[in-house]
């Protein structure tokens, strides 16, 4: 991982930090005129007093991530709070442990600050987040936030922008998030672990080796108190059993881009897969439904997918 600091913003920081918290808010559909985000950061950088904005410095001086905490004091929390209003991590920066990082450094500035409690939101579906949240442990408020407008400004979620979004998302697949964790026997698991580490190492997943029996597949670091997603072997060596695959039955998992579907697709391939599916938009799903399979050691059908429409 290329070596990053992590400390307030400063004012030569100013432009860059804007730059990526615009990229944020188009994430999030969230539109916002430029001098009032650069007015609303300037303001945090200035007066410490009223928040933080804290940055990710890579080598060069380059700002990769950006987080905003705001304070405030709440009745629910009885004192002095704190809110994570933003936190963006630039694309090719990802799955390096930058955005648990920033988190870090915002629970320091709270803590530092007098707050009792950091509060945060985390959109619907973005189940990567609510991972890095759980595990640093975060816990789901039982309510919904509402908000509403004082100067007469279009509020994103009312009237036409919420119609907007609704006719968004019938086009935009958003798995339930039902599933904690999924086991897949295997033959060999020193062949299949060489197929896994190859095909998923595009999606940002690595092995991670718990007990001699088994592997977990996540992002790089200090895996989650809770465990992995994926996992290949058998976890009780007792009740290992010759493997064969199931009709009808396949993985499927997230990719973080279409380019990163085809390069999963080409690494199983070299890595002794068999092609069970070149990638390609699959319509029939949804209209940015673009995806690859492929069959594994033992026969198993293995998918990735990308659910976002082409950048």
């Amino acid at each position: 991982m290329t070596d990053v600091e992590i400390r307030p913003a400063r004012a030569e920081d100013l432009v860059a930090a804007v730059e990526l918290l615009r990229l944020q808010l188009d994430e999030h559909d969230v539109t916002l005129a430029p001098d009032a985000l650069e007015r609303s950061v300037r303001v945090l950088v200035e007066q410490p007093s009223v928040g933080r904005v804290l940055v990710a410095v890579a080598d060069g001086g380059r700002v990769a991530g950006a987080a905003v905490l705001s304070f405030l004091s709440t009745l629910e929390h009885g004192g002095p709070a704190a809110w994570l209003d933003e936190l963006f991590v630039e694309p090719a920066q990802r799955r390096r442990g930058i955005g648990r990082r920033l988190t870090e450094a915002a629970l320091d500035a709270a803590s530092a600050h007098g707050a009792v409690a950091l509060d945060l939101e985390v959109e619907e579906g973005h189940e990567a987040a609510e991972r890095l949240y759980r595990g640093m442990g975060f816990r789901r408020h039982r309510r919904v936030r509402w908000a509403r407008r004082l100067d007469g400004a279009q509020l994103l979620g009312g009237g036409a922008a919420e119609e907007a979004s609704a006719a968004v998302a019938t086009d935009q697949h958003r798995p339930f998030a039902s599933l904690d964790h999924m086991s897949l026997g295997v033959n060999d698991l020193a062949r299949s672990k060489r197929f896994y580490d190859a095909a998923l190492a595009p999606l940002g997943l690595v092995p991670h080796q718990q007990i001699p029996s088994e592997v977990g597949y996540g992002p790089p670091g200090e895996g989650p108190e809770e465990g992995y997603a994926f996992y290949i072997g058998f976890e009780e060596p007792g009740e290992k059993r010759p493997v064969t695959p199931s009709a009808g039955y396949h993985v499927a998992l997230c990719a973080p881009s279409r380019t990163a579907v085809r390069a999963f697709h080409a690494a199983a391939l070299a890595a002794g897969g068999k092609d069970r599916g070149a990638p390609g938009l699959r319509p029939r799903y949804h209209a940015s439904y673009y995806g690859a399979f492929v069959l594994d050691p033992d026969g198993h059908h293995v998918e990735a997918v990308c659910h976002a429409p082409e950048p």
